[in-house]
């Protein structure tokens, strides 16, 4: 196998004379303009014959249509089997016309390369087989699930495939959560790197439970441009320190080899060979690099057209309809604690007070807040209803940092009434909804991996009161436990992180 590092979560493998690239994000922007590529791609895409489009799941970094479009037509598409149907028409409509929907565990071939997919939910670990190397993909599969399924998933890859070559793995979060949340005595930045240490920590111990001969991390992959979230662009955990961190941390280290590696990079034979310029260069200078190359874009970003009053009107109305349509979603005891208020960042002096009365929501527009409020959510009226305008569109404000949200009391994280109150905002498909309409695709989803999709079901369905409760949930540690406990409750060494940080910020004065 050959790889070369494209961009973000791509990856091009080179099995003999079949090409594969893994989720293709080249081409512009993500999540409404808030997401853009870092770093950027040193090979055009439309100028490389592809085999094989490798999909891990269907978030837009990942299924990036305008990148898409830009490879040829003649490629396969694997794309993971979901109980929801759907993917395989879009696709085609790209143009695409032979589409796989991997099943989990099911070995497809695309020439002399072996595939197989292992999925969880909306997520997939992607395994390439060639001659006998083996490159496991575990992408965002792993840390986004819970411990109950990435241990399942871990056992499986290591039975089914005990010598693996090439381990790759995103490195960092992307999500709202615990960034954007606001929460009095909170330090924002202290908490990010804890968090950005929390992604790594995992990395390493998926490395040392499977034991590649390869460990790749991939770049955090895109920058913020937004004035107050710039700082979440520096939080990330330094790749660079990968090797000390494991040698240190973990035992039965000496098996594997961490390749940090940036865009146009080569790994041939297990081997590095440096195309980036980006490895002579710091954390710091390189995101200077990347604030000058979207200077455009970032005074764009500065600029908040205000919306109009019918488009105000117009948010309400929809909010009141998906609100209202979603509540079936949560057990009247949890809607019973649903009080919150959304800032319009985009409209003078405007806020929508929302609250649960007898058996509906309801929505006021004022220009204060409500008092008695749990949370209060800020945003563009523009970005919700782009959110509310496509199922799926909710990605923008949660991924895409699309919302920052003030949180009062500890027992509202308890409670996890933010996520409950995101969902109600936006649009994603409802399980159960599609269960009933695709109910032989549910059946086939089911039995092909009946443990883990026994686990999530009684999660989404049997736990409703007890919102996102299963295996313990920890989310409230993040704003209110000090480093030693928070540490300790999530199971990763207390260290220094700003000798991480610093040694990263000073590794071009040590060349």
């Amino acid at each position: 196998m050959k790889l070369r590092y494209l961009a973000h979560s791509s990856f091009i493998i080179e099995c003999g004379g079949t090409v594969l690239v893994f989720d293709p994000w080249l081409k512009g922007p993500a999540y409404f303009r808030q997401w853009y590529l870092w770093p950027v791609p040193l090979d055009d895409i439309e100028k490389i014959k592809i085999d094989a489009i490798l999909i891990s799941h269907g978030h837009e970094d990942h299924l990036h249509i305008p990148t898409l479009k830009c490879i040829n037509h003649t490629a396969r598409i694997f794309f993971p089997y979901q109980w929801r149907a759907g993917v395989k028409p879009f696709l085609n409509q790209l143009g695409f016309k032979e589409v796989t929907e991997a099943v989990s565990f099911t070995q497809y071939h695309v020439n002399d390369v072996k595939i197989t997919y292992l999925g969880y939910s909306l997520e997939s670990v992607i395994v390439v087989e060639h001659g006998n190397e083996v490159l496991v993909n575990i992408n965002d599969a792993l840390n986004s699930n819970h411990e109950t399924a990435t241990n399942f998933l871990l056992k499986e890859i290591k039975r089914r495939w005990p010598h693996i070559t090439y381990l790759l793995s995103g490195w960092s979060g992307a999500s709202y959560f615990p960034n954007q949340i606001k929460y009095p005595g909170k330090d924002d930045v202290e908490t990010g790197k804890l968090r950005e240490q929390y992604f790594a920590n995992n990395f390493f111990r998926f490395t040392n439970y499977l034991q590649p001969k390869k460990a790749l991390p991939f770049a955090p992959g895109f920058v913020l441009l937004a004035e107050d979230r710039k700082w979440i662009n520096h939080v990330k955990f330094p790749r660079e320190g990968a090797q000390q961190y494991y040698t240190e941390h973990f035992g039965n280290t000496g098996q594997t080899e961490f390749i940090i590696s940036y865009p146009g990079d080569e790994i041939d034979n297990g081997k590095l060979r440096k195309r980036s310029p980006l490895h002579s260069l710091n954390s710091d200078e390189q995101y200077k690099l990347a604030y000058a190359l979207y200077e455009k874009e970032t005074e764009e970003e500065g600029r908040e057209e205000p919306v109009s009053e019918s488009e105000i009107a117009e948010l309400i109305k929809q909010l009141l309809r998906w609100m209202n349509y979603n509540k079936v979603l949560y057990h009247p005891k949890v809607l019973h604690d649903v009080v919150f208020s959304i800032k319009l960042t985009d409209a003078a002096n405007t806020f929508l007070n929302i609250r649960w009365s007898s058996s509906r929501f309801c929505i006021e527009r004022a220009e204060q807040p409500l008092e008695d409020r749990r949370l209060l959510i800020h945003t563009a009226a523009r970005k919700m209803m782009y959110a509310l305008g496509k199922v799926w569109g909710g990605d923008v404000l949660t991924i895409g940092y699309g919302i920052t949200i003030d949180v009062y009391e500890q027992l509202t994280l308890e409670k996890n009434l933010d996520i409950v109150c995101m969902r109600l905002i936006t649009r994603y498909p409802m399980a159960r909804k599609d269960i009933i309409k695709f109910p032989f695709r549910a059946l086939k989803y089911y039995t092909h991996n009946p443990r883990l999709t026994s686990l999530w079901l009684k999660q989404k369905v049997m736990l409703r009161p007890y919102v996102n409760r299963y295996p313990y949930n920890e989310r409230d540690h993040w704003m209110t436990y000090n480093k030693c406990d928070l540490c300790a409750v999530c199971k990763m060494p207390e260290i220094n992180l700003e000798a991480y940080y610093g040694s990263e910020s000073q590794k071009a004065d040590h060349r």
